[in-house]
């Protein structure tokens, strides 16, 4: 996290294979992200993005307009609006952050996926919150389902798959739920999945 002006460094605040996660609060995009995941927020702070961590000052992430890229952190770190959170994944090791980080790398050049953004939409409105609660996970993961473009990807659930499609975190936790209904908060909430906070 950025403390100030203080950027996070790697090897210490982060390393490779780590989940980082964001909120730009001048962004109506990433406050309408964090608007339609608020029922998944259990804690104070907000997030509407996620990327792999791949290295010093590198990440892979899905972008709605390039789709799945590799590029600099330092467009976060640098940016007085955006607030950038790392989560290091339990059991980690050096070889699991490669594991990690290969596997969201291999996506690189794919499409983002707009229409799963939307089933995403959907299921924070009012409609889909009643379907919820109506029905449980069944409209979501249908909706979802549908909806989910093959070798298409928005961010939250590409690194979900990055986490996922490693034996130390396959279906534990939140993603015992099928990655493309996870979203960026509920990501970043889980404690099965991540480490608890703690100083570094």
């Amino acid at each position: 996290m950025k403390v100030g002006s203080r950027v996070p460094r790697f090897g210490v605040n982060y390393k490779t294979g780590y989940i980082g996660f964001t909120f730009d609060d001048a962004s109506i995009v990433s406050r309408g992200i964090a608007y339609f995941t608020r029922w998944t927020r259990m804690s104070q702070i907000k997030v509407s993005h996620s990327l792999v961590d791949t290295g010093d000052n590198q990440c892979v992430e899905a972008l709605i307009g390039p789709g799945v890229v590799r590029r600099p952190l330092s467009k976060y770190f640098d940016d007085p609006h955006t607030l950038i959170f790392f989560r290091k994944p339990r059991r980690y090791t050096r070889d699991v952050g490669a594991r990690i980080a290969r596997t969201a790398a291999g996506q690189v050049g794919t499409q983002y996926d707009r229409l799963l953004l939307a089933a995403q939409i959907f299921e924070g409105c009012f409609l889909g919150r009643w379907a919820r609660a109506a029905f449980g996970d069944k409209p979501e993961q249908f909706i979802g389902r549908v909806l989910n473009g093959k070798d298409k990807w928005i961010c939250s659930e590409l690194a979900a798959y990055a986490l996922d499609s490693q034996p130390e975190y396959h279906d534990k936790g939140v993603l015992q739920k099928p990655d493309f209904t996870i979203d960026p908060q509920e990501l970043f909430e889980d404690n099965r999945i991540f480490c608890r906070w703690h100083r570094t």
